[in-house]
């Protein structure tokens, strides 16, 4: 317990370390902010749950005592917790002779759509503690936005009109890229603290067959519902389009996969990956392409129609 113990305040101490670096105002500690989630993880799934939770706690006394409730509230919603659920759920099993080693681990998809839902609810907590309805929201990014430009451009900003209409734009999207951005952190941190649980040998469950991901069809269904829902007046239709952002994203994981299975034993497999992720990288919206590939994979199974042999799917883990 001592070692459990021990660990989880180094764990603490580091997410707590990379966080405060933005609350600080430090813009060169942004990049590291995304990786304030990954000793809450490596604790979780190396040592034990146990040293994940303590790390969550240690690390919210730290930033509430340094900088007070809000950032506490922030770190637990949209930072600490979410690490220590993910990691937690990635070790959830149950006993099944037939599985690998007798137990059948948590599928992939649903860590993905666990993400997913953290992401999203983190996203509209930090949504609704700015504003409560769309008009005083609206003008809150517009005052943002306003302060921005003219500590940028100066005198020679934006003519009054395209501010306000790039106001308007930004306010639309800025929800649903942030709950896109938190979702893709979690997993990429997930993804990290497993490599390193695994290389240390500390990690308790089979590392998975990554490109067998396939969301369930009802996430497809889910995807619908929330599309509509994202055209309702109000923080209603604002807080859909950040489920329906992060639903996407795990959509567009999933679509990554089908080509990373597809692509199996093709001599063009390094020319295929290295063209999709350069091109994803660079230009953004080919991540659209992906996700609908992934929606069409969940309906169809492409997977089994065109693909080769590979290993076994991550939605068994077996």
């Amino acid at each position: 317990m001592g070692q459990i113990l021990l660990i989880g305040i180094a764990a603490g101490a580091a997410s707590a370390l990379l966080v405060a670096g933005v609350a600080a105002g430090t813009m060169l500690a942004v990049p590291l902010y995304y990786l304030a989630p990954l000793p809450i993880m490596v604790a979780g799934l190396a040592f034990s749950h146990w040293a994940g939770l303590i790390g969550v706690a240690v690390a919210g006394l730290g930033l509430a005592l340094a900088f007070g409730s809000t950032l506490l509230v922030a770190y637990l919603v949209a930072t600490g917790g979410p690490a220590w659920v993910l990691a937690y759920a990635a070790l959830l099993a149950r006993a099944e002779p037939a599985g690998r080693g007798g137990l059948v681990w948590l599928p992939i998809p649903a860590l993905v759509l666990l993400a997913a839902a953290l992401a999203t609810v983190g996203t509209i907590v930090g949504l609704l503690s700015v504003a409560t309805d769309l008009e005083t929201y609206r003008a809150a990014v517009k005052t943002a936005f306003d302060a921005f430009v003219q500590a940028e451009a100066g005198s020679s900003g934006l003519a009054p009109a395209d501010a306000a209409n790039m106001a308007s734009l930004v306010a639309s999207v800025l929800p649903p890229m942030a709950g896109v951005l938190s979702m893709v952190t979690q997993i990429l941190c997930l993804y990290l603290a497993g490599r390193a649980a695994m290389l240390s040998g500390r990690l308790a469950r089979p590392w998975p067959d990554l490109a067998g991901l396939r969301l369930p069809q009802a996430a497809s269904l889910a995807l619908a519902v929330i599309v509509a829902a994202s055209v309702a007046p109000g923080m209603v239709g604002l807080s859909a389009s950040v489920a329906g952002g992060t639903l996407l994203t795990g959509f567009a994981l999933a679509g990554f996969a089908v080509i990373h299975f597809l692509s199996r034993g093709r001599s063009a497999r390094p020319l295929i990956l290295t063209a999709v992720w350069v091109a994803t990288a660079a230009l953004g919206w080919p991540v659209l392409v992906v996700a609908v590939l992934g929606l069409i994979d969940t309906m169809f199974d492409l997977r089994t129609r065109f693909g080769t042999a590979g290993g076994p799917p991550a939605a068994n883990d077996r």
